[in-house]
């Protein structure tokens, strides 16, 4: 009676431990997942053939001690061409960069304004790369 009792118990826990131990398969993270790359991008729209980057600029600014910085910047592409694709790319790896958001504009239109608004003590680096198209 005791054997089979003992036998009963051996086996369920060796299902559960085989249920709940990673197998190398799962324990193993895919590139996306491994942290290596923490960025805050921000990319709206897409490309097509005939696009050209018209306009690239770096918006940088340092962080204030305690402090949420934020810059609210509105970018033009050249008269008659409308955005395809915007580009806020976060220069920030590790995870501490800003974020940056859409407040008014974007693809369709001639220009686009983004709001970049860091995380408490740290501050705003970021690459903004607009695409257009006539």
């Amino acid at each position: 009676m005791y054997s089979k009792c003992a036998l009963t118990v051996a086996f369920l826990a060796a299902i559960i431990l085989s249920v709940y131990t990673p197998s190398e398969a799962l324990a193993s993270k895919p590139l996306a997942a491994n942290n290596t790359n923490n960025s805050h991008h921000l990319i709206v729209g897409s490309r097509l053939p005939g696009d050209r980057l018209t306009y690239q600029e770096n918006i940088i600014k340092s962080s204030s001690l305690w402090q949420v910085t934020t810059v609210e910047k509105t970018f033009k592409v050249p008269v008659r061409e409308r955005i395809t694709q915007v580009q806020a790319l976060d220069q920030k790896t590790n995870g501490n960069g800003a974020y940056a958001k859409i407040i008014k504009g974007g693809p369709g239109f001639g220009n686009v304004t983004i709001q970049f608004k860091s995380q408490r003590n740290h501050g705003i680096n970021f690459k903004v790369n607009l695409y257009s198209k006539y």
